[in-house]
This record gives structure tokens, C-alpha cells and sequence, in this order.
């Protein structure tokens, strides 16, 4: 993962030996959602909505490693499957600080490079550490499309 000059943007990306069409499905799927996206004492997302069409909001909710709630939330910006998703994000701990979440889906030989950029973080000091966390998601991305891992079967490391 990197983190932009300007401090504006975090960008990570993985390969996953999966086609585009899978790994794009896999970011808009409620089921699949929560399947891949947490791991016990760290966060998990318990519920996950999505009108996929650019203008349409998608919805996020789970549980923190203290118990605590949270929630996501968002628009879709641009929607072109399998390739781009770009879309509004909006996070329940950081107030009304609304950010962009781009998804790239590259096809390979072996399956999808996928990059994420998670940019507008500057216009809000100390945002961008709230967003490290790109790298573990898309790991946890992989091991559902890769080995069928799910939050509940994933070993604690």
C-alpha cells in the first residue's frame, strides 16, 4: 500500500487468481460480502445492500473488535462490470467526511490485478490512517475468491 504525496490518497492492489467477473461479484453480492469482508477481533461487516447503478447507494453494517457498531455507506459513481466500480464512501467514525473509493479490475494470465484507490482523505487531517486497513480487506477479498475462506472458517493470525 501506498499513500499519496499529498497525503489525498491510498492506493493497494493483489493479484487473485480468479476472472474479473468473479472478483467484481464478489464487491457487490450482499452474501459474498459478508462472507469475505472481516475476521474475528479485528471488524466484520454483518450486513451489506447494493443498487448497483450509478446513482444507486449501497449500505454497510457491522460489528468492531470492542463490540461496537459501525456503518458504511455510499453512491455509486461510475459502474462498469467487470472493470471499474467507483463509488462514494462514508464512515459512521468519521462523521460526514465523504471520500471516493475507485476499484480497477485488470484482467491477467493468471486472473485479475486489482487495484483500489481511496482518495479525498486530505481534506480531513488524520483520515488517512483510519484507511490502512485497504491491504488486510483485499487479502480477505482473495482468500474467498482464491480458497473459499469466509470470515467464519478464516484462522485467527
Amino acid at each position: 500500500m501506498t499513500v499519496t504525496e499529498d497525503q489525498d490518497a491510498v492506493v493497494s492492489e493483489i493479484y487473485i487468481a480468479a476472472q474479473p467477473e468473479q472478483v467484481f461479484q464478489a464487491l457487490v453480492d450482499p452474501v459474498q460480502v459478508t462472507q469475505w469482508w472481516g475476521q474475528e477481533g479485528v471488524y466484520r461487516c454483518t450486513s451489506f445492500s447494493s443498487d448497483l447503478r450509478i446513482g444507486g447507494k449501497w449500505r454497510s453494517s457491522g460489528v468492531g473488535p470492542e463490540g461496537r457498531n459501525f456503518k458504511l455507506a455510499g453512491e455509486y459513481l461510475e459502474v462498469d462490470p467487470p472493470h471499474l466500480l467507483v463509488q462514494t464512501w462514508v464512515a459512521s467514525w468519521t462523521g460526514e467526511a465523504k471520500t471516493i473509493v475507485r476499484w480497477e479490475l485488470v484482467p491477467t494470465n493468471q486472473g485479475t490485478l486489482v487495484r483500489i484507490r481511496h482518495s479525498g482523505l486530505s481534506v480531513y487531517p488524520g483520515l488517512g490512517q483510519s484507511y490502512r486497513g485497504w491491504p488486510r480487506m483485499l487479502q480477505w477479498l482473495q482468500a474467498l475468491l482464491e480458497r473459499g475462506e469466509t470470515v467464519d472458517n478464516r484462522k485467527v493470525s
